[in-house]
């Protein structure tokens, strides 16, 4: 008969306690020992108007710099809501010295100065007296500003002399004529004034010639059409 080996004296390994709460099985706890379901449950009943009422995140953003190229883990993985499982990850990669990782950016997205070691800030430059205006920030002067006239806009009241309104008034289809033919004393008087007031003259004389004019009847213009 072969004898028997002797039995092995060796000291087991020693196990750890697990903890009760960290055994995978129990629904009462698995809010302890399931991150994911953890992450879940926080953010489950959250909304964009509460979240909005309360300045948190309401769309995915990125934690680089604006034109940033590369890999950025909550972008490329919809990353919505911050406390999650994902960014306690990140912050320990970025603060654990073993491993080669990105610094944050924050203090750029939030606009502060962290590139030098003595930011000076944005520059403020003067805006007082710098484009000239007429005491309104709308009515700046030229060369910023627009020149204008001092002709009326065109409009219904305020038509050139040189147009020809209507047959029916001569005095403005002739105009033109009389404020080019200065030889005669009304034309010098009327290139002594103002083309506004030169146009306020000419129509008042054409409203006052149309009054005078005595309305053609029915028959008087079927026979003007007819006949030509």
């Amino acid at each position: 008969r072969r004898a028997r080996a002797p039995a092995c004296q060796c000291r087991p390994p020693l196990r750890r306690p697990i903890p009760p709460a960290m055994l995978a099985g129990d629904p009462a706890s698995q809010w302890e020992w399931h991150e994911t379901h953890r992450d879940l449950a926080k953010n489950m009943y959250r909304t964009s108007y509460s979240d909005m009422s309360h300045s948190r995140e309401t769309y995915v953003r990125s934690d680089y710099p604006a034109g940033y190229g590369g890999h950025v883990p909550s972008m490329r993985f919809d990353v919505l809501h911050r406390n999650t499982a994902i960014d306690r990850n990140i912050a320990l990669r970025r603060a654990d010295p073993s491993r080669d990782t990105h610094p944050s950016f924050q203090m750029q997205l939030d606009g502060l100065p962290s590139v030098t070691a003595f930011p000076c800030g944005a520059k403020k430059n003067p805006t007082k007296g710098v484009v000239p205006h007429s005491g309104s920030t709308t009515n700046p002067r030229p060369p910023w500003g627009i020149l204008t006239g001092k002709l009326q806009s065109l409009n219904q009241r305020a038509v050139p002399m040189t147009m020809r309104r209507n047959a029916s008034a001569p005095t403005l289809a002739s105009a033109g004529a009389q404020l080019a033919a200065p030889s005669t004393p009304t034309g010098l008087r009327r290139l002594a004034e103002s083309p506004t007031a030169q146009m306020r003259s000419t129509v008042e004389t054409a409203n006052h010639e149309a009054s005078r004019m005595a309305m053609p009847t029915e028959a008087e213009m079927l026979a003007a059409e007819r006949w030509g």
